[in-house]
C-alpha cells in the first residue's frame, strides 16, 4: 500500500451532514422476536429469560424496543412465542412501547429502594405462574457470556443477579437453567449480531451522522484556553439516548485517564493531547490526537515521535478499511493493522475493530487467533486505540460501517435511495480523496469515516494515501 501523505483538507470537510430521522419499524422488532422464538425451539428449550437493567438494556431493547430506564426487567419468551415482560413501578407504563402483544407482570422488588411494593409473590412463584415447572428447560441471558468457566461450567455461569438465578433454579430445577447469552451476542450467529433489513441500515446511518456531527462541531470550535466543559457545550447535542459516556479530554492527565467525563477545570493548551467522542444508539464517533496549531507548538520529544506515530497509526486505519470485506478473517485484519501499530510503543491492547449495536461494544471478530470470516450484515466499528506514554500522545479515528452484500445493498438502494446515495458518495470520497480502496460491501455510515487531521487545532490538512 502507498505511503501516508498530508493533503489540503477538502472544502467543507467539517460541514455537517443532513439526514432525515429514521425510526426502526415495528416489523423489525416483530421479526427479531420470531427469530428468538425459533432459536428457543432449535435449542430444545421451553423458555428464554432475558435480564436487563439500566446499563445492560440492549438485549431486551433489541427484541422489544423497551429499555430498562430505572430498574431491572425480565423478558420471558415461551417456545410457542408467548411473551411476558416483568417490570416494577416505573417500567410498567413504559412497557407499552413494545410493538406486539406481551403480558405484563408486576414485580415490586424490581422497583427502587423506598418505593411501594404492591405484591407479595416471590420471583420463583411468578416464574411458576407463567408455566415454568420442575423440568422446564430455561435459557437465561445476561449481559455477557464467558469464554472459560469462572467457578462452574460455562453453561452454568451467569452474568445475572444471583437472586434471579436462584429463583429460576427453584422453579425449574438447578440443572435446568443454562446460559443463553451466547445465542444473542455470540459470533457469528448470535441473534443480535446481524443487520438483516434496509430499515436497520438507514437507522444506523442516521444515528452515525448525528454522532459525527456532534464531533465535527466540537472539533470546529475547540480552541486553546477552553475547558473540557466549554468544548462539550459546542457539541450542540440533543437529549437523545447515548450508549457511552462522551469523552472530551484536554491535556495529558485527562487523556491518560481515558474514560473520564469532561469537567470545568481541565483546560486545553495548544500542543497538548485531546480526545473528543460522542455516541448515539447505533454509532460511536471519536477522535484523539494532538491539539496543536502546528509543529512549533509541540514539545521537543513529541516533535521527534509525531510523524512516525501518527502516520503509522493512520496507515493502520487506511489498511483496516481497505482489508475489510465479506470473507476476510479477523486474524487477517489483526495482522494487517499490527504491521503498522504492532510495536509495544503504540500501546494497542484492545481488538482493532469490534461489533456495535444499541450498546457500544457487543463483541469482536478481530483477534490474533480469530479464523472467523466477516459476513454481510456485520455492524462494525473501525476502532484502533493507540497510546504512547513517553511522550504522551494518543490516536483514535473511530467510526461506524455496515458490511452489506449485493442483496442488502440493493434493498437499501430501493427502500432508502437518499441513504444509499450518501453511502456511495462516501465510498468515492474515501477512494479518490483519501486513497483508500474500500470494497463495495463496506458502507461508511457518515462522511467522517477515515478523516483524520494531523493537528486537531489546525484542520487545514488531513491524512491520505499517496496515489
Amino acid at each position: 500500500m502507498s505511503k501516508v501523505i498530508k493533503i489540503t483538507s477538502p472544502e467543507g470537510i467539517l460541514n455537517e451532514e443532513q439526514a432525515a430521522p429514521v425510526r426502526l419499524k415495528d416489523s423489525v422488532y416483530r421479526k427479531r422476536k420470531e427469530l428468538l422464538t425459533k432459536r428457543i425451539q432449535e435449542k430444545h428449550l421451553d423458555f428464554a429469560v432475558l435480564y436487563g437493567d439500566r446499563e445492560h438494556f440492549a438485549n431486551i431493547e433489541y427484541f422489544t424496543r423497551y429499555d430498562c430506564r430505572f430498574e431491572e426487567t425480565l423478558l420471558i419468551v415461551r417456545k410457542d412465542g408467548k411473551t411476558w415482560i416483568v417490570a416494577g413501578n416505573e417500567g410498567m407504563a413504559y412497557s407499552y412501547i413494545i410493538p406486539y402483544e406481551a403480558e405484563r407482570l408486576y414485580y415490586g422488588n424490581f422497583s427502587l429502594q423506598g418505593q411501594p411494593r404492591n405484591n407479595a409473590a416471590s420471583l420463583s412463584q411468578m416464574m411458576e405462574s407463567v408455566g415454568i415447572r420442575k423440568g422446564s428447560r430455561i435459557g437465561l441471558a445476561g449481559f455477557k457470556y464467558y469464554e472459560t468457566a469462572v467457578e462452574e461450567e460455562e453453561a452454568y455461569t451467569f452474568d445475572v443477579p444471583y437472586y434471579i438465578v436462584r429463583s429460576l433454579q427453584k422453579a425449574a430445577g438447578e440443572d435446568q437453567v443454562t446460559d443463553f447469552t451466547r445465542e444473542i451476542t455470540g459470533l457469528p450467529d448470535g441473534l443480535r449480531m446481524t443487520v438483516r433489513d434496509a430499515n436497520e441500515i438507514a437507522f444506523i446511518e442516521y444515528q452515525s451522522v448525528t454522532a459525527a456531527n456532534c464531533v465535527r462541531r466540537m472539533l470546529k470550535n475547540a480552541k486553546a484556553g477552553m475547558t473540557e466543559m466549554e468544548i462539550s457545550r459546542k457539541a450542540g447535542a440533543d437529549l437523545r439516548e447515548c450508549m457511552a459516556y462522551p469523552n472530551i479530554l484536554a491535556g495529558e492527565r485527562s487523556v491518560s485517564l481515558g474514560l473520564k467525563s469532561p469537567d470545568d477545570f481541565s483546560v486545553l493548551e495548544d500542543g497538548s493531547p485531546m480526545t473528543i467522542s460522542y455516541s448515539t444508539r447505533g454509532s460511536m464517533c471519536a477522535r484523539s490526537g494532538m491539539a496543536a496549531t502546528g509543529y512549533d507548538r509541540l514539545g521537543e520529544e513529541q516533535k521527534k515521535e509525531f510523524d512516525a506515530f501518527y502516520e503509522n497509526y493512520w496507515h493502520a486505519i487506511a489498511s483496516w478499511y481497505a482489508a475489510v470485506t465479506v470473507g476476510v478473517t479477523g486474524k487477517e485484519i489483526f495482522e494487517i493493522v499490527h504491521r503498522y501499530v504492532g510495536d509495544k510503543k503504540y500501546g494497542v491492547a484492545l481488538n482493532p475493530g469490534h461489533c456495535i449495536g444499541m450498546d457500544e461494544w457487543s463483541n469482536s471478530p478481530v483477534s490474533g487467533q480469530s479464523e472467523m470470516k466477516l459476513y454481510s450484515g456485520l455492524h462494525f466499528q473501525c476502532d484502533i486505540v493507540a497510546c504512547m506514554t513517553e511522550p504522551v500522545m494518543a490516536a483514535i479515528c473511530e467510526d461506524t460501517i455496515v458490511i452489506a452484500d449485493e442483496h442488502l445493498r440493493e434493498a437499501l438502494r430501493s427502500e432508502y435511495p437518499e441513504v444509499y446515495d450518501r453511502v456511495v458518495r462516501r465510498q468515492e470520497f474515501m477512494r479518490k480523496k483519501l486513497g483508500i480502496p474500500v470494497h463495495e460491501d463496506v458502507l461508511p455510515m457518515s462522511g467522517n469515516n477515515g478523516v483524520m487531521f494531523p493537528f486537531l487545532l489546525d484542520r487545514s490538512e488531513i491524512f491520505a494515501l499517496e496515489k
